[in-house]
């Protein structure tokens, strides 16, 4: 259920309610105890998936959890009976950077991503000549990683608090208090115990239709009892019949012929009583079966739980160890920077993003530290130079200031 650190960073965003899917995402799709159904898939240019044996489902613009109920319905319409699926987005559609940059072109979209950021991976503005220009790309490229480190460590810190709860059955989890506050968190924490819900919900429901077995096959074992009683009843009247039938042949007053029968009908009686102790057995069996099945199912669903434990609880320290280090390495490159211009070495940039909201598209200026949704085109634009010149003859910077200059911190609020 895990994947690559940058992939997941980047699912996370997605997972909560607001969030509408679209051509382009790819999502990850789990129906419970369908191992053929499940899988990863993408969502076509038409905004259908197309699953096996049910072909496609529309679920553009629908949110997860509406993308998941129509899934869950098209399953059950002549399917499955009563499916459980679990809906989860493993990579969203990327942003388009284009204009003043060294790369154009299209990213994959990483949670926490800002227009900054998205400038760093199209390699920095399109002025290779600049040597600031080079410092300030690798700041942005330092600044991207810190970010993705730190995302990626708040989300395996909740994922496992939400483990460790499914580990002691428990039915919810509080996230790890040095943890700071914010939609981000709350979008995360949502997300976990939704999960939580879910996967205890299943383990509930594989259990109980286990355990509605074992009162029918009581009673059968119930009712073959009953029958082998009577049987055996039965049988000692006919040997007690036997008995005297004997006394009488023995005296001449029976037939030879008669005592058969009746010694047919011993044998028929005895191999009835056979029959139904061999039933006995084989339903003494299947209750025990069922009782190790349902203790298999807590089993495997424990050893998977205690699995992922264990491979959260390394990628935590694999992103504890590299933070310190990426740390110190952004601010390297913010004290090598030194006073970067606003405008890079005279030359004034815009940036305008494109976005599809609610089945519109918008058109919006944006600052550096604007954060991106999926799917944005980026457009940089560089300002002619003579509107430049015009602008800083008719706005002189303020003393103490070296033409309008100023420190590379201010790309970083």
């Amino acid at each position: 259920m895990l994947v690559a650190i940058a992939g997941l960073t980047g699912s996370v965003a997605a997972q909560d309610a607001e969030y509408r899917l679209a051509p382009g995402d790819r999502v990850a799709l789990s129906v419970y105890g369908q191992a053929e159904l499940s899988g990863e898939f993408g969502i076509g240019g038409g905004g259908s998936l197309l699953l096996p044996l049910v072909g496609e489902v529309p679920i553009s613009a629908l949110t997860l959890s509406e993308a998941q109920r129509a899934i869950t319905q098209r399953l059950a319409d002549g399917f499955l009976q009563k499916p459980l699926v679990s809906l989860r987005i493993t990579e969203m559609r990327p942003i388009y950077v284009l204009g003043d940059v060294r790369n154009p072109g299209s990213y994959p979209f990483r949670y926490g991503a800002s227009v900054l950021s998205g400038i760093a991976l199209a390699g920095g503005y399109g002025v290779p000549e600049q040597a600031q220009t080079s410092l300030r790309t690798e700041f942005l490229a330092a600044e991207e990683r810190v970010r993705v480190l730190e995302a990626s460590r708040r989300l395996f810190l909740i994922r496992r608090a939400r483990l460790e709860a499914q580990q002691g059955d428990r039915a919810t989890f509080e996230p790890p208090i040095d943890l700071q506050n914010g939609p981000e968190l709350v979008r995360l924490i949502k997300e976990e115990r939704s999960i939580l819900a879910i996967q205890r919900d299943a383990l509930a429901q594989a259990v109980e239709q286990l355990r509605a077995q074992k009162p029918r096959i009581e009673a059968e074992i119930a009712g073959v009892r009953a029958q082998r009683t009577a049987e055996e009843t039965q049988l000692q009247l006919i040997q007690d019949h036997i008995e005297d039938y004997k006394t009488l042949m023995s005296n001449g007053l029976a037939r030879r012929y008669q005592g058969i029968e009746f010694q047919r009908e011993e044998a028929r009686n005895k191999g009835a009583i056979a029959r139904m102790n061999s039933d006995l057995a084989r339903l003494d069996l299947a209750l025990g079966d069922l009782e190790l099945r349902i203790q298999e199912a807590r089993s495997t669903y424990l050893r998977k739980v205690m699995a992922d434990i264990q491979d959260v609880t390394t990628r935590l320290i694999e992103i504890e160890t590299q933070l310190p280090a990426a740390r110190e390495i952004r601010e390297a490159r913010l004290q090598s920077g030194g006073a970067l211009t606003a405008f890079g070495n005279g030359v004034r940039r815009k940036v305008f993003i494109t976005r599809v909201r609610n089945g519109n598209t918008e058109i919006f200026e944006a600052a550096d530290g604007t954060s991106l949704a999926p799917g944005d085109i980026v457009d940089i634009r560089r300002e002619v130079a003579d509107r430049i010149a015009q602008a800083n003859i008719s706005s002189p910077p303020p003393a103490g200031e070296d033409g309008g200059r100023r420190h590379l911190s201010a790309m970083h609020p």
